[in-house]
């Protein structure tokens, strides 16, 4: 667990995240002395207001006092609006910089991430939190300043002025601190809480939309509604929490404000009378006075809002704290098969264990090898290991015991991007981009592919004649996932991104599992022409497809419980004579070659 989840985020990791991601520093400077410039005009209006007042009672109208306040009023209104729209801008700016740096890292982040993380709370910390902090800074921050500043400004000239309700308005203050510091930390909590819920249902909203087809088939919309009002029953539980905070904080503010403002008519009106206050006097006071109330209220909500922005600050360090891939294992890279030539030992498994955090191993002490120019395949129940040993080579995890050498070097001493760019995978499900067939092709590659380096892979994976008959060829959108064409289009898709990839390792998992025969047939002359001079791997449940492979290995509970050709296993392994014995042979279908 993160340790952000174990306490609540201290002020000053908020701080440094908002001076880390804040734009150039004269922008806020500007900010700022705009604000006080703002601050001491709002300050004058009251004292240029008692000076008309009073001329005016004693029948000496002022034209000029009159002009002076209203260009006191327009300029603070000016100066108001520049202010928070530089604000404004600071705080787009900022949130732009933080989304930038979250994109970069959640690009970039171990599997593991997200194996214990689901996707819609990454994307809800990546939208949903940075718009809180956001709106804060450009929401809360100038008028938080402007309002500290009129508070300190009006009590220092409040005392000047009558000294006897200068005291009465103070009261204002320790009762507005001890009606908002418990609330305050109410707030915190039912904020995080909201947005926790916020991020689960938008995880469960993704899950749902990327499977609707799934859904539909196992007709679970019954089950999903009745999942979905259930999370949205607890937002709005939680929305309600809310704002019954509000519902205190906001009358209790009210009231204070008006009694006040009962208290300083009365007794003022009383000085008033009695010739100790002129009446321009009493109404500068008034005009302090509401100069006093709205920023306590302000600051109130100011730190209310504060609340909700270190509980958003809590949810995006669990991603800016989390180690990077890059940082894992930084290398030097690792070079094509044109700069060092073809590797001759291949991959090999060196006593390696694996397990997931608070899990039994998933891996014990596997050995095998997968030599170059060689066809390895691995068989064995579900679950017994296999796709997991294509994880590791792929280094989406590490061993926890032993290691993974590559042409005799261990593979943590490459560049992690550098070693995953020699590596292509063609998954049973081959997955694609929504974009054209010309962009998955390309998808992830670090160099330009020319028109026809594209069509001699189209034409290695047997897709000329599907391509070509496309109105508009490779520029065709396969659709959200590629759901617009076929599964043996999209596994052949793969292999042509695989051999424009040109890699040293090819991991094939399942790759014509699912296939009709007509399909299998062409995915399979398509592997044989990719599987030549690399270093090749194949997990397969249908043994039809690798009984002719140069070595099989038969992984079994998370251990290498046999190695050896077909023939050889056939004969003297007994559980792998019991697969073979569950398996139905398609001879009329090409078989993968070595």
């Amino acid at each position: 667990m993160n340790p952000s989840d174990e306490r609540p985020i201290r002020l000053k990791e908020f701080i440094s995240l908002m001076h880390l991601y804040r734009p150039s520093i004269w922008l806020i400077v500007l900010a700022l002395f705009l604000v006080l410039i703002e601050t001491a005009l709002s300050l004058a209006v009251p004292l240029l207001t008692m000076t008309f007042v009073d001329l005016t009672v004693e029948s000496n109208f002022s034209g000029t006092t009159a002009v002076l306040i209203a260009c006191a009023f327009i300029a603070q209104i000016a100066l108001s609006g520049v202010s928070i729209y530089i604000m404004i801008y600071i705080g787009q700016i900022l949130v732009t910089n933080l989304r930038k740096d979250l994109w970069y890292r959640v690009l970039r982040l171990p599997v593991y991430f997200y194996d214990q993380n689901s996707s819609g709370e990454t994307m809800s910390r990546i939208t949903h939190d940075t718009n809180v902090i956001k709106s804060f800074f450009t929401d809360q921050l100038i008028p938080f300043l402007s309002s500290t500043l009129k508070i300190i400004g009006s009590i220092v000239i409040l005392f000047a002025l009558n000294w006897s309700i200068t005291l009465l308005l103070l009261f204002i203050v320790p009762i507005s601190l001890a009606i908002l510091k418990p609330l305050g930390k109410k707030t915190y909590k039912v904020s995080k809480s909201l947005q926790d819920e916020t991020a689960s249902f938008q995880g469960d909203l993704g899950r749902v939309l990327s499977d609707i087809r799934l859904v539909k088939s196992s007709i679970a919309e019954e089950a999903e509604t009745i999942q979905g009002n259930d999370r949205i029953n607890k937002l709005l539980k939680h929305g309600l929490d809310t704002g019954k905070i509000m519902a205190i904080i906001s009358p209790i503010m009210t009231t204070i404000t008006l009694l006040v403002l009962v208290v300083v008519f009365g007794y003022g009106g009383v000085q008033v009378a009695n010739g100790i206050l002129s009446a321009g006097t009493l109404v500068a006071i008034v005009f302090y006075m509401f100069q006093i109330m709205p920023p306590i209220s302000q600051i109130g909500h100011f730190f209310t809002q504060l609340q909700k922005a270190k509980g958003a600050t809590e949810r995006i360090n669990i991603i800016l704290n989390e180690q990077l891939e890059a940082d894992l294992t930084s290398r030097p890279p690792f070079k094509k098969k044109t700069e060092t030539g073809n590797c001759t030992s291949g991959i090999q498994f060196d006593n390696v264990s694996f397990s997931y955090p608070n899990n039994n191993n998933i891996l014990e002490n596997v050995n095998f090898s997968a030599n170059t120019s060689e066809l390895t395949a691995i068989v064995g129940p579900s679950g017994a290991g296999k796709t997991t040993l294509f994880s590791l080579i792929e280094r989406f995890y590490q061993p926890s015991k032993g290691k993974i050498t590559y042409d005799k070097q261990c593979v943590n001493d490459y560049d992690v991007q550098d070693w995953r760019l020699n590596i292509a995978y063609v998954a049973q499900d081959s997955p694609l981009m929504s974009g054209s067939i010309r962009y998955n092709l390309t998808y992830g590659l670090n160099t330009h592919s020319t028109d026809s380096e594209i069509r001699v892979a189209i034409d290695k994976a047997n897709l000329t004649s599907f391509i070509d008959s496309l109105p508009e060829g490779i520029e065709t959108e396969v659709g959200e996932r590629g759901i617009l064409v076929s599964g043996g289009q999209r596994q052949r898709l793969a292999i042509a991104r695989a051999i424009l990839r040109d890699p040293r390792i090819l991991l094939l998992d399942e790759a014509t599992a699912h296939l009709d025969s007509h399909s299998e047939i062409l995915v399979q002359e398509a592997l044989n022409q990719l599987m030549f001079s690399r270093t090749t791997l194949v997990i397969a449940h249908r043994l039809s497809t690798v009984q002719h492979a140069n070595k099989l290995v038969v992984v079994q509970n998370g251990e290498v419980t046999g190695e050896g050709t077909h023939n050889d296993l056939i004969q003297h392994h007994q559980f792998y004579q019991e697969l073979v014995a569950n398996q139905l042979y398609k001879q009329e279908t090409p078989q993968l070659s070595n």
